[in-house]
């Protein structure tokens, strides 16, 4: 298969906007997670193409049957989500684990169409360690500075009135080390 798609310049219409398909390549290939479809019949139809997949995929994999694109070991489990998708019992299922080292999190979605009838399941893979990381070092915090201060301090949104830096040499609490 070729990197290019395979109408060249045709536009898809959605309710939401049109894309062009080399927009919607793009797309899928920029979005900071992996895409897998699995179609109505259980075979392995498409994916996004991401450089650093945690779940690598290959074109030779297209049409391959579930039990052909997934370990042994989690065939049964995987099968069962999609069982219950089949059946209209659930519509997501997320899954967090650890894989080589990384926080990882997968969620499978039941896609129907307008009638709930059962297209497919979309798997939706992510790498979390960006985010637990930011969470971790106070990223959402960065703009505003709002957990520095109690919520019903005025400047606890803007930090508006922050103080300039002390130097290292003076305690800033007590002002004890002061001579």
């Amino acid at each position: 298969m070729s990197d290019e798609p395979f109408m060249k310049d045709a536009h898809v219409t959605f309710p939401s906007g049109t894309l062009t398909l080399t927009e919607l390549q793009q797309l899928f290939k920029t979005i900071p997670f992996e895409l897998d479809l699995v179609d109505a019949n259980d075979r392995f139809g498409w994916y996004s193409d991401q450089p650093d997949r945690n779940h690598v995929r290959s074109q030779d994999q297209i049409g391959k049957t579930l039990a052909e694109v997934h370990p042994a070991q989690i065939l049964p489990a995987i099968k069962s989500v999609i069982d219950s998708f089949k059946a209209g019992k659930r519509d997501s299922l997320t899954i967090p684990s650890t894989q080589k080292g990384h926080k990882i999190v997968t969620t499978y979605y039941a896609l129907r169409d307008d009638d709930s009838h059962y297209l497919g399941t979309l798997e939706c893979t992510i790498n979390a360690d960006k985010i637990i990381a930011m969470f971790e070092n106070g990223a959402f915090d960065a703009i505003s500075g709002a957990s520095s201060k109690p919520a019903n301090h005025p400047d606890a949104t803007t930090s508006a009135s922050v103080k300039p830096q002390m130097p290292d040499n003076i305690d800033t609490t007590t002002g004890a080390s002061q001579k």
